[in-house]
C-alpha cells in the first residue's frame, strides 16, 4: 500500500461523508499522485473502449469522473461526446476547467449516483470507480440497466477489490442471465509504482 495518507483513507470509507471529505481534500494533490504511481487503468480502459466502439462520436458517460483524468484518456482517444460526475464537487470543479473534455458535468450523491435517463448513453466507463469501499457490485448491474440494447459498460477492477469474490460473480451473473455479454476481461498494470493490477471489464447489454 502506499504511504500516501489519501490512499490510506481510501481503503477506510465509512459512509457519503467521509467520502466527500476525504476526496475534497485530495483533489488539488490527486493528478499528482496518480502521475507518481504510474496510473494505467484509464489508458487500457481506453484502448478497450477502440476495439468494441470504433465510432468516436458515441455518447460516453464517465463515472466516477474525478478531476477529469479518465475525460482526458477518452479525448486522446478521439472521443468526442463524454459528460460524467462525481460525488465530490472539489473534483469536479477541476474537471470542469478542463478545456474541451466534458460537455456536461455533474456533481452526484450516493443515493442517487446515476441521475441521466436510461438509454441515453451508448457507453458508460467507470475506472477506478467499483471498487470495495467505493461502489458494491450491485453497481454493475444498475449500470447495465442504464444502457441501451447492445450499450457498452467498460470498468476496471484493482486486485485488492477483486480479493471480494462478489464482483466477478456479479459479471457472471450479468451474463448467465442473459442481461450482458463478456466481450473482454484482460489483466494488467493499474498503478505500476504500487504493483497493482487491475482487470478490465467490457460487458455488453443484450
Amino acid at each position: 500500500m502506499s504511504d500516501n495518507p489519501f490512499m490510506k483513507r481510501a481503503y477506510q470509507l465509512k459512509d457519503q461523508g467521509e467520502t466527500q471529505a476525504m476526496y475534497g481534500d485530495w483533489a488539488e494533490s490527486y493528478d499528482q499522485t496518480m502521475k507518481d504511481h504510474d496510473y494505467q487503468s484509464p489508458r487500457r480502459i481506453v484502448e478497450a473502449l477502440q476495439r468494441h466502439c470504433p465510432d468516436r462520436d458515441a455518447f460516453i458517460f464517465d463515472v466516477g469522473c474525478g478531476t477529469g483524468l479518465s475525460g482526458q484518456a477518452l479525448a486522446a482517444g478521439g472521443y468526442t461526446h463524454i459528460d460524467g460526475s462525481d460525488v465530490s464537487p472539489e473534483m469536479v470543479a477541476i474537471a470542469r476547467s478542463l478545456d474541451g473534455i466534458y460537455q456536461n458535468l455533474d456533481v452526484v450523491t450516493l443515493d442517487n449516483p446515476f441521475p441521466f435517463d436510461d438509454g441515453h448513453y451508448q457507453v458508460i466507463t467507470a475506472m477506478g470507480v467499483i471498487a470495495d469501499k467505493h461502489a458494491p457490485p450491485e453497481t454493475i448491474d444498475q449500470l447495465l440497466d442504464k444502457l441501451p440494447q447492445n450499450g457498452l459498460l467498460i470498468f476496471s477492477l484493482n486486485n485488492h477489490t477483486l480479493e471480494n469474490p462478489a464482483y466477478m460473480a456479479a459479471c457472471h451473473a450479468a451474463q448467465s442471465s442473459g442481461k450482458a455479454t463478456i466481450l473482454e476481461q484482460e489483466s494488467g498494470p493499474h498503478m505500476v509504482k504500487l504493483g497493482m493490477t487491475s482487470k478490465i471489464m467490457v460487458l455488453q447489454k443484450n
